[in-house]
């Protein structure tokens, strides 16, 4: 008699509550309660829509991998590294980065140049000008990568090394910074030094680039003018 009425009370808890089926949300209607509003125009083609991989995907992945393994361990090209740092930064980043802030980019373009600074000078000057960027007349590392330190150690290794880009990254500066450091005789040295290398023909792209950028100055273009 008391497991009888055990049974009716707990039939009659159970049946007093809201019935749902498993697997079926409480915030969502079920069958028995009515029909379910249209969805909007548009929106079930949107949702079967395919999510398309980037193009560059695959590529990081591969040249990622040489620069953090080959690479790091003093082995493989040193360009891989240059080039996966490209892709991050460039209009088509891997999908894994594509949402990023620009200072996001930049620190994980530069973890990828350290793996290649020793064994490739356009690494190291790649690194040397984002840890050596200033913003807003003068003040640096907004972006939270700039450091005056590793720069000054990484314009002694290009020095060290003989390298090019090292002076015309020196030269630029002398040109481009405004300061009170550098003088009228640092200005037309500076010059000197662009016209010199360029005309010595044995620059590669980036120290190309940056002499055509000191050439371009009105310093310069007014001091070779006037010969």
């Amino acid at each position: 008699m008391r497991i009888a009425l055990s049974r009716l009370i707990a039939v009659a808890a159970v049946a007093s509550l809201p019935s749902f089926c498993y697997g079926q949300s409480p915030y969502f209607p079920s069958p028995e309660a009515g029909p379910r509003s249209a969805p909007p125009p548009g929106a079930e083609e949107k949702a079967a829509a395919p999510v398309i991989p980037g193009r560059n995907n695959e590529l990081f992945k591969k040249l990622r991998a040489q620069c953090e393994t080959e690479v790091a361990c003093g082995n493989g090209n040193p360009d891989v590294c240059i080039q996966a740092t490209e892709i991050v930064l460039g209009s088509e980043p891997p999908d894994e980065f594509r949402d990023l802030l620009d200072a996001q980019k930049v620190k994980i373009s530069l973890r990828l140049l350290e793996k290649a600074v020793e064994k490739s000078d356009r690494a190291a000057g790649r690194a040397y000008d984002w840890y050596n960027k200033t913003e807003f007349f003068g003040f640096g590392n907004l972006g939270g990568y700039t450091d005056a330190y590793r720069a000054k150690e990484l314009m002694e290794l290009m020095t060290k090394h003989g390298y090019p880009g090292g002076a015309l990254r020196k030269a630029r500066a002398a040109l481009t910074l405004i300061t009170v450091t550098y003088t009228e005789a640092d200005r037309t040295a500076a010059c000197n030094t662009g016209k010199q290398l360029m005309d010595g023909g044995k620059l590669d792209e980036d120290s190309l680039a940056i002499a055509k950028q000191i050439l371009d100055t009105g310093h310069c273009k007014g001091l070779f003018e006037k010969k």
